[in-house]
């Protein structure tokens, strides 16, 4: 301002000072407008730091609830969308995810992290990938069909699960008590029996009923997987808008017209598996459950931390071409071999001590060898079958397919009848 008060002065002209105030004028108001577009321009830049932060922070959180206090637990919502739109799994059972640094320490045994999982490496798009990779359920279809229609063996996987509950080699021990010499049936349906949300008189039926408790074990599992969500229900009377009723032919045809009703209907069946885990205190990580003594945990959370932790467990313990949820959706692959190979995990991470003697002495067949040329932990060979091998299992006999068709007829006349009146 005092050089230019001095140039007028010398230049002796009243027109200009003002010419050259609103010039200058229009420059500030033109620097001001650039700074604020520029201020625009920045902001978002500016703004992400502070998001990446507190998506961190509540990574940090999840974490330390789950017993974790790893990186992350948790991916936003957009992971969520990206994952559910790519072929990737994500997480669709609402159990949380898996710690990346106990996911990758249980990776090899030795400390070294398999191939390909495990560990935080720099650059946002790498870090993000690991971070989804280590969550699991988009690969698991829920079974969904129209309200009324029964869910025949080839849904539900019958011989599957059949041969996984009458599998009679006594090789598991229960965490409840200690007793050993007890098969996989023994100590799943214990652990039924055990929940604080069954009720007396299902406890009573689960330990005096064997046949009633195997049906309810078998439906049990599919919930404990994550293949039957909670708007299942398995009674003809129900009348909630948010469920749909299905028939299990196998399951309830060959029973009293009383006794299919211990199924219960799916809610509850999730309700008390989820009391089979938090009524004491059980290992929340495969870290965890890796540093106990045997019997290690229950074999209904183990299945959840399975299902958590599918992605690395299809890693460390199926071929290339083959997940974790093969096991219980894949018709091509036998119902006995993939029983097999679901009862060789179980006795992997109860019994097991996670060595090459474990591997080789496992009562459910030797453990194949791994991709890194480790402990051979991975699942004994599948059996493949053609899709005509593939449809001779889980046939439905004439009895069941006549006891669908009256239940579907009787929800329907059910339905009809209460929105008549």
């Amino acid at each position: 301002m005092t050089d230019y008060v001095t140039a007028d002065a010398s230049s002796s002209s009243t027109c200009t000072a003002p010419e050259t105030i609103t010039t200058a004028a229009m420059t500030t108001t033109t620097t001001t407008t650039t700074s604020k577009e520029e201020e625009k321009s920045v902001e978002p830049g500016a703004k992400a730091p502070k998001m990446k932060s507190q998506l961190s922070a509540r990574s940090s959180t999840d974490g330390k609830d789950r017993g974790g206090g790893g990186v992350e637990t948790r991916p936003s919502s957009a992971d969520v969308d990206d994952r559910r739109s790519s072929s990737g799994r994500g997480l669709s059972r609402g159990n949380g995810g898996a710690n990346v640094s106990q996911a990758s320490s249980v990776s090899g045994h030795n400390g070294n992290p398999a191939t390909g999982g495990g560990g935080v490496q720099s650059g946002g798009t790498t870090a993000r990938k690991q971070q989804t990779s280590f969550f699991s359920g988009s690969k698991i279809k829920h079974l969904k069909k129209p309200d009324g229609v029964p869910l025949w063996r080839k849904d539900i996987q019958y011989e599957f699960l059949q041969a996984i509950f009458t599998d009679d080699k006594p090789v598991f021990t229960s965490s409840y008590d200690r007793r050993a010499g007890q098969t996989f049936a023994d100590v799943y349906i214990d652990a039924m029996a055990r929940s604080s949300k069954t009720s007396k008189i299902l406890r009573d039926k689960l330990t005096s009923e064997r046949p009633n408790a195997l049906n309810m074990a078998m439906v049990c599992l599919l919930v404990n997987v994550g293949r039957m969500n909670t708007t299942l229900n398995f009674f003809p009377e129900m009348k909630a808008q948010l469920r749909t009723y299905h028939s299990i032919p196998s399951l309830q045809s060959y029973t009293d017209t009383h006794a299919y009703k211990q199924l219960q209907d799916a809610p509850r069946l999730k309700s008390i598996l989820k009391g089979a885990c938090e009524d004491r205190k059980e290992p929340v990580t495969l870290d965890q459950l890796m540093t106990l003594p045997v019997p290690r945990t229950n074999p209904i959370n183990l299945v959840f931390l399975l299902s958590t932790y599918a992605p690395k467990i299809s890693e460390l313990h199926f071929p290339e071409s083959r997940d974790f949820y093969d096991l219980v959706m894949r018709v091509t692959l036998s119902s006995k071999s993939r029983a097999r190979a679901f009862l060789w995990l179980m006795w992997w991470y109860l019994e097991g001590d996670f060595d090459t003697e474990s591997a080789m002495k496992n009562p459910f067949g030797q453990g194949l060898e791994s991709k890194d040329g480790g402990v051979p932990c991975r699942v004994p060979q599948f059996e493949h079958l053609t899709e005509e091998q593939a449809a001779k299992e889980n046939v439905d006999a004439d009895g069941e397919l006549e006891f669908g068709e009256k239940m579907r007829l009787e929800r329907k006349k059910g339905l009809n009848d209460l929105y008549i009146y």
